[in-house]
C-alpha cells in the first residue's frame, strides 16, 4: 500500500528540510512505501532550491511540483492530489504546526474502522484571537445555515483520504475552488480526529484577516446561492417599504400641505436605500465574477517544473 503525501509550501525555505528530517524519523520503515509531494507554489525565497536538494539527496520517493507562480493553495492542493498515486493520501503544511505523527493516528484510523474512507482533523482549542475565532464561529454559522451539507468548525485541510475520495476530488472541473467545501460536498464517511496545532518551526503565517475574510466569502459563493435570494427579498421588501411610505406622504401632504418636512428622514432613506442597492450589486457582481473565471476555462495552475524520482528510477 503506498501512501502519498502532499505537503503545499510557499516561501517555507526555514522549513522544508527540518519537515523532511522530521517525517523521515518519524515514519521510519514506512518511508519505503511512501512518495512526499512537494508543491512549490511559486515561492520567492530559496524553497525550490532546497526542495530540489532533498529530490537529489534523498533515497526515497520524493516529487517536487514547482509552479509558474504564485497560484495560492487551493492550487496546490489540487496539484498535489492531482499527482498523488497512493491508495491512501495525506495533506499536511510545512511548517510542522501539523506534526506527521498524526498522520499515523489516522492511518490507525483507517485500518480499524474500513468503513471510513477519511480521516479530518480538527482543533479542539485554537490558539488565536478572541477576534478571529469569533469570525470563524460566524463563517461557519452562516455557511453551515445557508448549504445543504455540513463544514466541520474548525476542520482543516489535514486528513488523510482514500483513493475514491481523491479520484472524486480531483474529476470536479471547477476552477474557483474552496477546498474545504469541496471536501464535505463530495461526501464520503469521515471521521473527525482531534488534534493540537504546534507553534511554526520557522516563519509567520501566510494568512491575514483580510485573506481569510475573502477566502470566506469565496467560500459561501461557491456553495450557495442564498445571498442572490436574500437580495431579492431584500427588494421587494423595499418596494413595498417605499411604496407604503409614498402613500403616507401623500396622504400627509393632502392633509397638513406640508410637503416639505421630513427632509432628513427622506435623506436617510435614500442613502440607506442606496447602500441596499450596492451590497445586492455586489453580491450578484460576485457570481459574476466566478461564472466569468470558469467560462475562460484557464488551468488553476501551471506547472513550470516537475522532479519525480520514481520516473528517473524507471529510465
Amino acid at each position: 500500500m503506498l501512501l502519498s503525501v502532499v505537503i503545499p509550501c510557499y516561501n517555507e525555505e526555514e522549513n522544508v528540510q527540518l519537515f523532511y528530517d522530521t517525517i523521515v524519523h518519524v515514519f521510519g520503515q514506512l518511508m519505503e512505501n511512501t512518495e512526499l509531494i512537494f508543491v512549490n507554489d511559486g515561492s520567492e525565497d530559496r524553497t525550490y532550491t532546497y526542495l530540489k536538494q532533498i529530490y537529489e539527496e534523498s533515497p526515497y520517493q520524493v516529487k517536487v511540483v514547482s509552479f509558474s507562480r504564485n497560484f495560492g493553495k487551493e492550487a496546490a492542493l489540487l496539484a498535489g492530489l492531482e499527482h498523488a498515486k497512493g491508495d491512501l493520501t495525506a495533506i499536511i503544511d510545512a511548517d510542522l504546526q501539523q506534526r506527521p505523527e498524526y498522520i499515523l493516528e489516522m492511518m490507525d484510523i483507517l485500518n480499524k474502522h474500513p468503513e471510513y474512507d477519511a480521516v479530518a482533523a480538527y482543533q479542539e482549542e485554537r490558539k488565536e484571537g478572541k477576534v478571529l475565532t469569533f469570525f470563524k464561529n460566524c463563517f461557519y454559522k452562516i455557511i453551515n445555515g445557508i448549504t445543504k451539507m455540513e463544514m466541520v468548525r474548525s476542520a482543516s485541510d489535514f486528513r488523510l483520504l482514500k483513493r475514491n475520495v481523491v479520484d472524486a476530488i480531483c474529476a470536479l472541473p471547477e476552477k474557483c475552488r474552496f477546498s474545504k467545501g469541496i471536501f464535505s460536498w463530495v461526501g464520503f464517511n469521515t471521521y473527525y480526529m482531534p488534534y493540537t496545532v504546534e507553534e511554526r518551526a520557522h516563519g509567520t503565517t501566510k494568512w491575514s484577516f483580510w485573506k481569510l475574510f475573502i477566502y470566506a466569502i469565496d467560500g459561501i459563493v461557491a456553495f450557495s446561492t442564498t445571498p442572490l435570494t436574500v437580495s431579492s427579498l431584500l427588494g421587494i421588501l423595499l418596494c413595498i417599504f417605499s411604496g407604503i411610505l409614498m402613500m403616507i406622504i401623500i396622504i400627509k401632504t393632502l392633509i397638513w400641505g406640508d410637503p416639505v418636512a421630513g427632509f432628513p428622514t427622506l435623506a436617510s432613506i435614500i442613502l440607506f436605500t442606496s447602500g441596499i442597492q450596492l451590497l445586492c450589486t455586489g453580491i450578484i457582481g460576485q457570481y459574476l465574477a466566478k461564472n466569468y473565471t470558469e467560462t475562460k476555462n484557464r488551468p488553476v495552475y501551471i506547472v513550470k517544473d516537475l522532479l519525480d524520482s520514481e520516473k528517473n528510477k524507471e529510465k
